[in-house]
C-alpha cells in the first residue's frame, strides 16, 4: 500500500520517498527524525545526538519540518496527528493518523471516516477512548 503523509496545518507532503520526515524536540534537544511511512512499523531513524538524549517514556513533541507547527493532537495531547491518503485509490479521502508522543509506546489509530483501526502493542490501552468519534474531529 502507498500512503501519502501530511502536515494537517499546511498540508505539506512529509514523506517525499519511503520515510515520514518530522522535526522532534525534547528538552533542549531537537533533531529530524525519519519515521517509516507503513503503519505499525515503529523503526525511526533520527540525529544520534538528539535520540542519545531521548529514554523510554519520554515525550517527544513533532513538529512538520515545512511549517513548524506543533503536530501534537488538541483532543489527546499524548498523540501527534498527521492526514494519510492510500495513492492506490483512486479518489482516495484523506484519513486522520495519531500516533503516540511517547518515546517507545507502540499505538497508532487510523480514523477513516467511519472506522477507527489500531495498530501496535500498547494501542489496546487506548482504543476505547480512540473510538469515540467526537474525538477525531470530523
Amino acid at each position: 500500500m502507498s500512503l501519502s503523509y501530511y502536515c494537517p496545518k499546511c498540508d505539506a507532503l512529509l514523506n517525499p520517498n519511503v520515510r515520514v520526515v518530522l522535526i522532534a524536540r525534547h528538552s533542549e534537544k531537537q533533531g529530524i527524525v525519519l519515521m517509516s511511512s507503513q503503519i505499525g512499523d515503529y523503526q525511526v531513524i533520527c540525529d544520534k545526538g538528539f535520540c542519545h538524549d531521548v529514554a523510554k517514556g519520554d515525550t517527544i513533541e513533532f513538529r512538520c519540518p515545512v511549517c513548524h507547527e506543533s503536530l501534537t493532537s488538541e483532543a489527546h495531547p499524548n498523540f501527534a496527528e498527521l492526514r494519510i491518503v492510500n495513492d492506490d485509490r483512486k479518489g482516495h479521502e484523506p484519513c486522520l493518523l495519531r500516533f503516540s508522543r511517547v518515546s517507545e509506546e507502540h499505538a497508532t489509530f487510523l480514523y477513516d471516516g467511519d472506522s477507527v483501526k489500531a495498530f501496535g502493542e500498547e494501542a489496546g490501552v487506548f482504543r476505547r477512548e480512540m473510538e469515540i468519534e467526537g474525538d477525531w474531529g470530523w
